[in-house]
């Protein structure tokens, strides 16, 4: 990856969100026996590239959280549907929003929430955890940069890809979003080779 200062840019920008926009809260579970139409995440790559640094940094002390297996497409069920939801909302229930610096001492310290205390990218990072524990697919699972379209500030999810769409799972929703009904720009997501794609402004 190019070290355009894009990286100190985006640490400290990304700290303002994951504490400053705690007041977008949460959107109200509410029950669904089937998700609304989704469609497949395919925007405009504009390049491949390393990871970023902080995310290179997680996976070099839990490697084991970085390993790829599985089918990098999920069929789509009921009990996926209830699976990815639970899971989602658990994690947002358990875990308070806070910043690394308050939470771990240094600033953007990718890791899983510490004493139930994390920012937007630990949140990702314990629902793939525990997605991966319940017997989905770590290929299905990658990690997203985004950056609100309105209020402009960067963002990480965890995007679950299956045959019925590509979900997000976020902290700022209890339940799965379609990727495309959020009110994101897409910046870069990690691929099952290790890689990450950088896209096209949309």
């Amino acid at each position: 990856m190019a070290t355009l200062n894009l990286s100190a840019l985006w640490s400290s920008s990304i700290r303002l969100f994951c504490v400053g926009f705690v007041s977008l809260a949460l959107v109200p579970r509410v029950a669904a026996a089937d998700p609304a139409p989704c469609s497949i995440l395919d925007l405009q790559a504009r390049r491949l590239e390393p990871p970023p640094v902080q995310y290179a940094d997680f996976c070099l002390r839990q490697p084991e959280a970085c390993i790829v297996t599985g089918s990098p497409v999920l069929g789509w069920t009921p009990t996926l549907w209830a699976l990815l939801s639970d899971v989602n909302s658990a994690v947002n229930a358990e875990v308070r929003l806070v910043s690394d610096i308050e939470c771990v001492g240094r600033e953007e310290f990718w890791s899983y929430p510490q004493k139930g205390e994390g920012d937007c990218e630990d949140f990702a990072l314990e629902k793939r955890r525990r997605l991966v524990g319940l017997g989905i697919p770590s290929a299905s699972l990658t990690m997203a940069i985004v950056h609100h379209r309105t209020e402009y500030f960067p963002h990480a999810v965890l995007l679950v890809e299956t045959d019925a769409g590509t979900w997000a799972l976020d902290n700022l929703y209890d339940m799965p979003q379609c990727w495309k009904a959020l009110p994101y720009r897409f910046e870069r997501r990690e691929r099952t080779d290790g890689l990450w794609v950088r896209y096209s402004p949309n």
